[in-house]
């Protein structure tokens, strides 16, 4: 890009006027903390950030994202220096936060990045702290002098634009900037950002022209944000900025940062192009093919990116061995290259992820190649004499008139294609705003439990009773966890724990609830109530290895007596490795703990389990319960016939029975009639507080309960 007449650049003005609406909606998290370290304002992205509420954070210190050693040294940072940065890994969040620190007259202008991905080796350029966008909107009136500071926190070329597109702010480093340019002060505080795009749009910049395209579909609202990387010449070298505009609340006008990502561009280019098995295009090529297509695109010949998952990969992988699994890979490659038009280019992003550059394709045509993808990779993979059957989920993300940021197009292709995962196996899914809105509420939820959700007591735990069918006593019950979410209310299990699985959480959540069943149950061991009490296990748990030595630990630790603990193990492909799994379950059952499987007769149900495990308890799922007061004579007489065949099988082997769902009284009179052990469901007793439970367990066994 030349120097003149040019894109504006990276500037600080001194003025003095208001800035309403400038906190709310800016993008990266702020808070603004009085001499004493409280919080008097946080924005939603710090509340996101942080995994709570503004309100939750307003009057509390911020100290507990520190450690003792590392608060001391931030406190002095903020009390020896203007302007400070400061990076520390947040205990409590199990993330890495960048501070970046702004004094103010009566306390302290933070604003904070997750820049875990970077400590973890991710790209720089995509970490804010380097140099990220913001934008505006806050109902409080805020002073020139604190809008000055926290402008001038920000490391990246920061100006706001009224709705006229003049310059009312502008932040240290784009006046440092422009004061080294000649003609620089044509673009300080009072000049107009639009009129100088327009100009050099005029006189033949094309970036120019592409930046105030894009500006404008912000400013009319049609879009929140604009993202655009350009390049900037000097007569001794090149640089590239990314230029990110954000509306600002109720159209008050716009916020614009200018990031200087020139190390990103280089390391790009120094970086390999190509994937090293299977010989096609790598991420950054990819990036880089999507971003010069973006720029140079006729109108109405739009580009649209397929993000091809191989379903289920993982599994052949393990199965076949990573060597076999590489090869498999490539014959899925050259498999997809068959199928491709000669225009698009096929690459691989990482481990089983293919993406397709689909050029001159719009939404519909885009939708089409997605779903022949799944006639592509119909016929059988062979491997080693072995057939092998390949499905795959396809996320589908077409670009627009505004659209400029190849990253963004890839992200949303990936969003796109783990909504189609949800949806089963070989199918496809096209990007919408509904989608980035649900994966938003999603990581919203990631992060809470992550962050607060279990330091702050927002889990509790349930417990529905399991009753004698002989006698009607209550003898146990099943743990049930709910989350009693601030903003959402009351959450159920199958809410969260996909997603506690998805985020590779459900191991740390998994150990909070064995500790708050065992704390539980060891208090009613200290007053004498016997009762056994149930706990999900998750085969994710299982397939870490860990659930032994962290069920044995609890365990231990309360002294739980032998018989108490019982481990609900689901009926799943996690119980296909038998001598695996066989390890685990002797060793939780020589510390006392008992097994059950649960659900079964929901999915992969094989009642050889019984006889190849060290199994106690059947747990009959109520998807056949169901059916056992169905008005449909046959489906009736089949299900009962099914039901009374496992229950006499499990009692043949020596295992107790349990029947879940019931939920009237032809159910449990057919469960009585079949000998059933135990039942579970609504009509016997309803998930209530531990202490609910207690009051029903001392009444020596009421035969119904209910919360």
């Amino acid at each position: 890009m030349s120097r003149e007449p040019s894109v504006p650049h990276p500037a600080t003005t001194h003025s003095s006027a208001p800035l309403d609406g400038m906190l709310d909606s800016v993008p990266d998290a702020i808070v603004i903390v009085d001499s004493a370290f409280a919080v008097t304002y946080a924005n939603p992205a710090a509340a996101t950030l942080l995994a709570t509420t503004p309100e939750y954070l307003l009057g509390r210190s911020i100290e507990g994202l520190f450690s003792a050693s590392s608060w001391i040294d931030f406190v002095r940072r903020c009390t020896e220096y203007a302007t400070e940065t400061f990076e520390d890994v947040s205990v409590a969040l199990r993330k890495t936060l960048s501070y970046r620190i702004s004094p103010g007259t009566d306390g302290y202008v933070i604003w904070m990045w997750d820049v875990t991905d970077r400590q973890l080796g991710g790209s720089a350029a995509d970490n804010p702290a380097a140099g990220s966008s913001t934008a505006g909107g806050s109902t409080a009136e805020w002073t020139g002098e604190l809008a000055q500071s926290m402008l001038d926190a920000v490391p990246a070329g920061t100006v706001v634009l009224d709705p006229s597109g003049t310059i009312v702010l502008a932040n240290r480093t784009w006046n440092h900037f422009w004061a080294t340019i000649p003609g620089g002060e044509d673009y300080s505080a009072g000049a107009n950002y639009l009129e100088l795009c327009t100009y050099s749009a005029e006189h033949g910049n094309e970036h120019a022209a592409a930046v105030l395209a894009g500006i404008l579909t912000v400013t009319s609202g049609e879009e929140q944000q604009f993202t655009y990387n350009y390049g900037w010449s000097t007569s001794s070298a090149e640089h590239w900025y990314r230029l990110r505009a954000t509306r600002l609340a109720d159209g008050a006008g716009l916020y614009l940062t200018h990031t200087d990502i020139t190390e990103q561009v280089t390391s790009a280019e120094r970086a390999p192009r190509q994937d090293q098995l299977t010989g096609l295009p790598n991420r950054e090529r990819i990036e880089a093919l999507l971003l010069g297509e973006l720029a140079e695109r006729a109108p109405d010949h739009e580009v649209s990116v397929l993000l091809v998952d191989i379903d289920g990969f993982k599994e052949f992988n393990d199965v076949l061995g990573p060597a076999r699994g590489d090869e498999l890979l490539q014959l899925v490659a050259a498999r997809l290259g068959e199928s491709t038009r000669p225009t698009d280019t096929l690459g691989r992003l990482t481990g089983d992820e293919f993406v397709v550059i689909a050029r001159g394709c719009q939404s519909v045509a885009a939708r089409a190649l997605a779903a022949g993808f799944a006639s592509v990779l119909e016929p059988a993979f062979e491997l080693d004499g072995q057939q092998l059957t390949i499905t795959a989920s396809v996320g589908v993300a077409t670009s627009n008139a505004g659209t400029t940021d190849p990253v963004q197009l890839v992200h949303d292709a990936t969003t796109a294609m783990h909504a189609a995962k949800a949806h089963g196996r070989s199918s496809h899914q096209v990007f919408s705003t509904d989608l980035r809105d649900s994966n938003r509420k999603r990581l919203e939820i990631v992060e809470r439990l992550r962050g607060v959700a279990m330091a702050e007591h927002e889990l509790e735990m349930l417990y529905q009773p399991i009753v004698d069918l002989a006698s009607g006593s209550v003898v146990g019950a099943e743990a049930l966890i709910r989350w009693n979410h601030p903003e959402r209310g009351l959450l159920t299990p199958d809410s969260f724990i996909p997603l506690a699985e998805d985020a590779d959480l459900i191991i740390p959540l998994s150990n909070w609830i064995l500790g708050e069943v065992g704390r539980t149950i060891a208090g009613w061991q200290r007053r004498d109530i016997n009762v056994q009490v149930g706990v999900n296990v998750s085969p994710l748990h299982f397939a870490a290895g860990t659930l032994a030595t962290d069920v044995v630990a609890v365990m231990e630790s309360f002294d739980i007596e032998p018989g108490r603990l019982v481990l609900e193990l689901a009926e799943s492909k996690s119980l296909h490795d038998v001598d695996a799994v066989h390890y685990q379950l002797m060793d939780v059952r020589r510390h006392g703990a008992l097994i059950a499987i649960d659900d079964f007769g929901s999915g992969f149900s094989s009642l050889e389990r019984l006889a190849t495990l060290p199994v106690d308890i059947l747990k009959i799922d109520k998807s056949l319960t169901q059916h056992l007061d169905s008005r449909n004579l046959q489906r009736r007489r089949a299900m009962s016939a099914l039901c009374k065949a496992v229950v006499e099988v499990t009692h043949d082997l020596g295992k107790d029975t349990v029947v879940e769902g019931i939920e009237t009284t032809d159910q449990l009179d057919s469960c009585v009639e079949m000998a059933v052990t135990f039942g579970q469901g609504h009509l016997l007793g309803r998930p209530m507080t531990a202490t609910q439970l207690e009051q029903i367990l001392l009444q020596n066994g009421a035969h119904s309960a209910s919360a």
